[in-house]
């Protein structure tokens, strides 16, 4: 009679083909991963600021008439600047995100568009957003 000599588990080589396999897959989902929690982080600290200026300039337009000095544009900087005309005092960005918030008011007085840029990304435009409600994301 034949007897196999058989052994249980696995052999080295199959055992470091496994580890090889889950290496590679973790190296690609990783940063993946990462670049998608910032990607998030960033738009969402960009519409959230955005509404809060969205906000405030309904309540003045309310209070005014207008949204600001026709034709005028305010920057609120990533660094804590703020415009010497600062029609917003109650606005401190919120979140971690650091960036400039640019409203530019219209010929009227009576329409604004906001600008998000992210200084990290080379001042790139993360987000836009107008009187009308109308917010665009842009960030890719």
């Amino acid at each position: 009679m034949l007897k196999f000599n058989r052994t249980k588990g696995f052999s080295l080589m199959e055992l470091l083909l496994v580890i090889a396999i889950i290496g590679i897959i973790t190296a690609i989902a990783i940063p993946t991963f990462s670049g998608q929690r910032r990607r998030a982080r960033i738009i969402g600290d960009a519409q959230s600021n955005a509404k809060v200026i969205q906000m405030a300039l309904e309540t003045r337009r309310a209070d005014m008439g207008i949204y600001g000095q026709p034709g005028a544009n305010y920057t609120y900087k990533a660094d804590g600047t703020r415009p010497s005309d600062d029609i917003i005092p109650a606005f401190t960005p919120k979140g971690n995100s650091r960036m400039d918030y640019i409203i530019t008011i219209g010929d009227t007085g009576l329409t604004y568009d906001i600008a998000v840029g992210d200084p990290s990304l080379k001042n790139a435009q993360v987000l836009t957003a107008n009187h009308l409600g109308s917010v665009k994301i842009l960030v890719k």
